[in-house]
């Protein structure tokens, strides 16, 4: 016999594919700050290329690396990426959404001017407080509508007695309400 022609057979071995997991975020019910942070983190696939992070919701939060920096508070929506190279494939994107809560606020230094007024018909003192970080002004009411009424800051006397008062500061997308203020306030004869 001859030598046998050579014959040949190309086979073709395919990309294996990946997968992206454990996309969480830390910590994982982050809280609204001014510029405030917080971290992602995933397993990535065995290929050599490098996670990509990634906002689809930049008015809420951007991302640098793997640092999220917050804009405001609601759903902080991010993707992650994963190209292939000469073994595997790109791995299919995963998506995280974070909840960023709202801060809270309180109301401070709620006081009258003077301290201890005395009565006179449909005499006035002031009152004032300062509010939280919110854009929502803080509203001052009477819980003792026959001692005292309130319009904007001034409290008017009705009578002698104790004047109650309350001070309120609704919430904002970033701030939720303040807790209700009190001051009883002594009107002198």
């Amino acid at each position: 016999y001859t030598a046998a022609p050579q014959v040949s057979l190309n086979v073709v071995i395919g990309a294996a594919s990946q997968a992206i997991t454990n996309f969480t975020a830390t910590p994982s019910a982050p809280v609204f700050t001014p510029g405030g942070t917080f971290t992602v983190s995933v397993t990535p696939g065995p290929s050599s290329s490098p996670v990509v992070f990634a906002s689809t919701s930049p008015a809420v939060c951007t991302i640098s690396g793997n640092t999220v920096t917050i804009a405001t508070a609601g759903t902080c929506a991010l993707t992650a990426n994963q190209a292939g190279d000469g073994g595997y494939s790109a791995a299919p994107q995963v998506t995280l959404n974070v909840a960023i809560g709202a801060a809270n606020q309180a109301i401070t230094n709620f006081v009258a001017t003077p301290s201890a007024p005395v009565f006179a018909p449909n005499g006035t003192f002031m009152v004032s407080a300062s509010g939280g970080p919110s854009t929502s002004p803080v509203v001052f009411s009477s819980n003792s509508s026959a001692v005292c009424t309130v319009s904007g800051s001034t409290v008017t006397m009705l009578s002698a007695g104790t004047c109650m008062l309350a001070a309120d500061q609704a919430g904002d997308t970033n701030y939720s309400a303040a807790p209700q203020a009190t001051l009883n306030v002594t009107i002198g004869l």
